[in-house]
């Protein structure tokens, strides 16, 4: 069964914060003695994802078992920016990169989530993201476990972190847009491999949009943001061979996903 923690007000994070408890994320240094917190800002990291980033990890000490890096992805931005970042926790650097997202998302922003299986969507909240299997489509595959109500029932929507030749800036330029998944953080293909690897024994993903994630606590299901998306002009809206949205959707994912963590949830 999945614990859970409820922080009742503001006040309780701010004390958990200042009492200065040992091994805490936000008194942490990289390696060359900087304050940690301060670097990742200068970054271009949102100051409220970074706070909810460090709370996790405090909350769920010990139990994460990559306390080095962790991923952060930015759905406030569009999709033909770099918009995943690793967050490198001992050096302060932060190495930006495509992630497509589900093609009833948005075309070019991010603007419709949900946690509906065959909805097509992304979905928000974090991420445990734990070990590797090959797909017969996308080949080396991460699990990615979600935690949040937004968000957990990733297995059975098959969300997983992989590789996708639609994820390029030359596809950008041939189709005024990054490609679609149906749901997945795809990223391109060597890319992928490079996350994988730093990634694949235990570490944090966090699907994060500015203005939905009070919406992702109170209707998990589905969250959008309101009016109506402005599309490039030369965007192509139609679906190209190889990205999400093909009949029939794609296999399962091996039964071998495993458990789900036993993370603290965090109540934004």
């Amino acid at each position: 069964m999945r614990k859970s923690i409820f922080i009742p007000t503001i006040v309780a994070v701010l004390i958990h914060v200042s009492t200065g408890v040992a091994g805490s994320m936000f008194e942490r240094r990289t390696v060359d003695g900087r304050r940690l917190y301060d670097v990742l800002m200068s970054e271009r990291v949102p100051g409220y994802a970074l706070d909810l980033i460090f709370r996790m990890f405090d909350y769920n000490e010990g139990r994460i078992t990559n306390t080095s890096f962790a991923v952060l992805i930015d759905y406030g931005k569009p999709s033909t920016e770099k918009r995943l970042g690793l967050l490198n926790f001992k050096t302060g650097k932060v190495e930006w990169f495509y992630v497509a997202h589900g093609i009833r998302t948005g075309v070019v922003e991010s603007r419709r989530f949900s946690n509906v299986l065959n909805s097509w969507k992304s979905s928000l909240g974090f991420y445990y993201a734990k070990d590797t299997y090959i797909s017969p489509k996308n080949g080396l595959s991460m699990y990615l476990h979600g935690v949040d109500l937004s968000n957990d029932k990733s297995k059975e929507r098959n969300i997983v972190l992989h590789g996708a030749r639609y994820v390029s800036s030359e596809f950008i330029l041939a189709n005024g847009r990054l490609g679609w998944s149906e749901g997945c953080p795809a990223v391109g293909m060597k890319e992928s491999e490079y996350l994988i690897k730093i990634l694949q024994n235990g570490s944090i993903l966090f699907a994060y949009h500015p203005a939905l994630m009070v919406a992702a606590r109170q209707t998990p299901d589905e969250q959008s943001l309101g009016g109506e998306e402005i599309i490039p002009p030369g965007a192509n809206l139609d679906r190209t061979p190889g990205e999400g949205g093909a009949e029939p959707p794609s296999g399962p994912v091996p039964d071998v996903f495993g458990p789900r963590p036993l993370l603290d949830n965090l109540y934004y």
